[in-house]
């Protein structure tokens, strides 16, 4: 056992992060950090046998992302019988390109001295430039199906299984059309001040994979009132051929060559990774309000999903939409009533309080489409939101207050009750299989629970809200609530779906598959969702 320790390394420790660019006279470190897991390569204990003093270094060219490994130790492990050191370069072939294993002084050779790296861009479009603390920022997009993308993507997704909880690398031997359905959006730093000839302007600061799912249903409902309508399309003749247009299509000028990406999709964000030396500074918010305006702007798009959300991305999505929602016209003015008709509360048997009085639901249902937000995010908005218009003193009583119900005599008073009685509906919706098996008391109880927690934590988002702040554009909407204009801080982590940070870390080496339905609380329809293995949906 003595034995087993003195030649076992942390994984964690071991390995050694950087990117790095063209200096005056030779590389230089631009961003040194260590993994937050290496499970996925190095097993469930993170340890590497067979070694004492080890050194694994992995480093990309900050602008295209080359990569090189490099390993050093002071001394190896010695084979005795089926004892042997672990073959560190055999063990990671298996995550990194081929090109990762050339020597690193070739690697320092290629890095300092190529001419090409001053005049390099991102592929695909520039979609958004920002300035972040006196720095200057580009958010650039393309798909996967892009060779250069694809080659980026090759290089750099190893930190997927680095630093998201369950994340996996995206498969880039899929078909074409397969490739077609990702969308990248790479976050590149760019810097008019270059220590040499040779000095990419770009650095990475993160990425984000966006997938469309093409959706059809064969009715479609614009609001709870209206009932459903049949929706019907046609296909194009080439449809279902090539998508390249025929000779007869060229010299016509009235014919448009049909694409897969005209039809309907659901747009979900899968892996979203800030580097951890440019967290802290506003660019996971940055970026993730460019991918939604993105898909906001885009016609086919029906609806923009996150998928497996860790709770540090819960709170930035939340952030992100509320703040968007508050400056609509419609939503700030949200409010709950006051006065229901009092027969609807006479004690008889089978009577209840009819919550679809409580809400203007043709107007949620019109809003939540428009703005292309999931039924559940917005159902939790919608509830925020209403939380944030009563008053904090009323909302802290807790249940001390409901004695009268929507009896009582302030106003606030009745809407705290309704409040309560909207959330209990969606909780007991949404876990009626479990409810039912309980006692009636104890359902009672449970729910009574769960309302609680979930007024916690909605107080403590606003209350991030308030210390964040939302920019100049909507200080006027925020101040409603508390909310002061200034640059939103992003806590550590928050650059990962699927990551852990802020949450409880995930039990590792089980592959989760699970069917979640989200229903729709303002519309009633349930929309089944699976979420995948290693990720998952929202």
């Amino acid at each position: 056992m003595a034995d087993q320790e003195e030649w076992s390394s942390n994984a964690n420790e071991a390995l050694n992060i950087s990117f790095v660019q063209a200096g005056q006279q030779s590389p230089v470190k631009l961003s040194p950090f260590h993994p937050k897991f290496t499970y996925p390569i190095f097993g469930e204990e993170e340890c590497i046998f067979g070694y004492q003093g080890l050194n694994i270094t992995i480093r990309f060219a900050a602008h295209d992302l080359l990569p090189n490994l490099s390993v050093k130790y002071d001394k190896k492990f010695k084979t005795v019988n089926d004892t042997e050191a672990m073959n560190i370069e055999e063990t990671l072939k298996e995550w990194m390109p081929e090109v990762s294993f050339e020597p690193p002084a070739e690697f320092n050779h290629h890095i300092q001295y190529d001419t090409a790296a001053s005049n390099w861009k991102p592929p695909g479009e520039l979609v958004k430039s920002y300035q972040s603390r006196g720095r200057n920022f580009e958010i650039w997009c393309a798909d996967l199906i892009d060779p250069a993308v694809r080659q980026l993507i090759d290089r750099i997704q190893i930190l997927i299984s680095l630093f998201i909880e369950g994340g996996t690398p995206i498969p880039l031997d899929d078909a074409d059309w397969s490739l077609a359905k990702w969308r990248i959006f790479f976050v590149y730093e760019t810097s008019t001040s270059l220590a040499s000839s040779s000095t990419s302007p770009y650095s990475l600061v993160g990425y984000c994979s966006t997938y469309r799912f093409n959706t059809y249903s064969p009715s479609i409902r614009t609001s709870p009132s209206e009932g459903k309508t049949p929706l019907t399309f046609t296909l194009p003749p080439d449809a279902t051929t090539s998508t390249k247009p025929t000779s007869q299509e060229t010299t016509d000028p009235n014919t448009t060559p049909f694409s897969l990406s005209n039809l309907p999709f659901r747009a979900r964000i899968s892996q979203f990774l800030i580097l951890p030396s440019h967290q802290s500074h506003s660019h996971g918010t940055r970026l993730y309000q460019t991918i939604y305006t993105h898909f906001l702007h885009t016609p086919a798009c029906t609806e923009i999903t996150v998928e497996d959300p860790n709770e540090a991305f819960d709170d930035l999505r939340d952030y992100c939409d509320y703040t968007h929602l508050l400056t609509t016209p419609t939503f700030p003015l949200l409010t709950l009533p006051t006065t229901l008709p009092p027969t609807l509360f006479a004690k008889r048997p089978g009577t209840r309080v009819p919550t679809a009085s409580l809400l203007p639901l043709d107007r949620l249902a019109s809003l939540r489409h428009h703005h292309k937000l999931a039924p559940r995010q917005f159902a939790r908005l919608v509830e925020m939101h209403l939380l944030s218009t009563i008053p904090p003193f009323i909302r802290a009583s807790g249940t001390t207050r409901l004695t009268q119900k929507a009896r009582a005599k302030g106003d606030d008073d009745r809407r705290w009750y309704y409040w309560r009685l909207l959330v209990k509906q969606r909780v007991y919706k949404r876990n009626r299989d479990v409810l039912a098996q309980l006692e009636r008391t104890d359902r009672v109880e449970k729910c009574e629970e769960t309302v609680g927690e979930v007024v916690g934590e909605y107080e403590r988002l606003l209350r991030r809200m308030r210390e964040r702040g939302g920019g100049d554009s909507m200080t006027s909407s925020l101040s409603r609530i508390g909310v002061e204009g200034g640059e939103e801080s992003e806590g550590k982590g928050k650059g990962a779906v699927n990551g852990d940070t802020g949450a409880v870390r995930r039990e590792r080496g089980k592959k989760r598959k699970v069917v979640v339905e989200e229903e729709s609380e303002l519309e009633g329809t349930p929309e089944p969702k699976k979420v995948k293995e290693g990720a998952g949906g929202g």
